[in-house]
């Protein structure tokens, strides 16, 4: 490791996060931008001149902060926040409310990378919000459907422990046979999709119970996974979308300032995708190199994410081709979909993945309630599960 990584402060998310607060709460676009150039210092420092010692914990903070910069990027820099982002039903403009009142707005927005409740939700792509109820029968709800989540997380941990490609300096996920490539899938996807869903509820269960959001401001956090039946559906709905409006803002500046591309057209479209892309594969490999702050181009997120982009405009075309074919999108196709989608990550996800496991992302201990009920090991560390690894 470097010489010159220094301990990262604990604080560094709280202060990340009241810079880009109180950034919010000033009209002048130059003085946001200032408050988001000590943002950017601050998460530079942190990703590339710092660590925790503990590599899961490093990536933890990476992604924190590299979310945190490009979504600051967007409503301090590239957005005129005052004028054109506003909670549903309130009054347009913040700028004149006293400063206790915008902070807290600048707060509820900060919170809200997908935009719930406000004027930017991108309501026909997020499920649908919950109806009105009461907020104790919203708690037990929230509460109950936790529960398969974290026995699901849990399995698909241990499974992922249990695989030598997971581990640190092992062999590649690849190395397996056919079946289990596809199995790779759902070990890596699901323990980060529980562990998604669980923040996600347990957050909706202590803000709910405050009384700072109502039952109502609660949509699924991911779409219909049968919704997942191409590579574009599964990015662009099933997926969380928390990333979703601060990927897609600098891709509009490209397309429509920068190139003059007509909006609408595919031209533009693309453009915008490859943008999206591109930002969140800088995310990701910025929190590959976080892990042991070894080469930059180690890993391999940069790649995997630009693929998809790709990938997805050769899925549109062929999409198309068996439309003018007169194939129509029925139970079979979708079914071919699904396959198709599922063997595209297993064929891609190594490229991300080798180098991400390999460098430590699974190697801190974690909390296992099947390895209590089964070993009586809280952390699951006894658990060996037999994979079919050859087949």
């Amino acid at each position: 490791m470097d010489q010159q990584i220094s301990p990262t402060p604990s604080f560094i998310i709280p202060l990340s996060l009241i810079i880009f607060t109180l950034g919010l709460t000033f009209q002048s676009r130059s003085i946001r931008t200032s408050f988001f150039i000590a943002l950017l210092s601050t998460s530079y420092l942190t990703i590339f001149r710092s660590s925790t010692g503990i590599p899961p914990l490093n990536y933890a903070y990476a992604t924190a902060l590299g979310c945190l910069t490009f979504q600051a990027l967007d409503f301090l820099v590239l957005t005129n926040p005052h004028s054109e982002l506003h909670l549903v039903g309130d009054e347009k403009n913040i700028s004149e409310k006293p400063f206790s009142t915008r902070f807290l707005w600048a707060w509820k927005l900060v919170l809200s990378p997908r935009g719930i409740g406000w004027s930017h939700e991108p309501k026909d792509i997020l499920p649908p919000h919950p109806k009105a109820q009461s907020r104790v029968s919203f708690i037990s709800s929230q509460f109950l459907s936790t529960i398969p989540w974290i026995f699901i997380g849990d399995a698909a941990n241990l499974a992922l422990r249990s695989h030598p490609g997971f581990q640190l300096n092992g062999p590649s996920i690849s190395n397996v046979g056919p079946f289990m490539r596809i199995l790779n899938v759902w070990i890596f996807a699901l323990p980060g999709a529980a562990t998604l869903q669980l923040q996600y509820k347990m957050f909706s269960i202590i803000a709910t119970a405050a009384g700072f959001y109502r039952p109502e401001d609660w949509p699924e956090l991911f779409g219909k996974w049968s919704d997942a039946y191409t590579i574009r559906r599964f990015w662009g709905r099933t997926w969380h979308q928390i990333m979703r409006r601060w990927v897609s803002a600098p891709g509009n500046i490209v397309a429509q300032r920068f190139l003059n591309l007509k909006q609408g057209t595919k031209m533009s479209a693309y453009t915008k995708l490859f943008v999206a892309f591109l930002i969140s594969g800088t995310i990701h490999q910025m929190c590959d190199y976080s892990l042991q702050h070894r080469d930059f181009w180690a890993g391999g997120s940069f790649t995997f994410f630009l693929s998809q982009a790709v990938m997805i405009i050769l899925e549109d075309s062929v999409i198309a081709a068996g439309k003018r074919l007169g194939i129509q999108a029925g139970s079979y196709v979708r079914i071919l979909g699904y396959i198709w989608t599922l063997v595209w990550f297993a064929i891609t996800l190594p490229i991300w993945l080798d180098p991400y496991f390999h460098d430590g992302m699974a190697t801190s201990e974690g909390l296992s309630v099947i390895g209590a009920l089964w070993k009586r090991d809280w952390t699951g560390s006894s658990v060996n599960l037999s994979l079919p690894l050859s087949y």
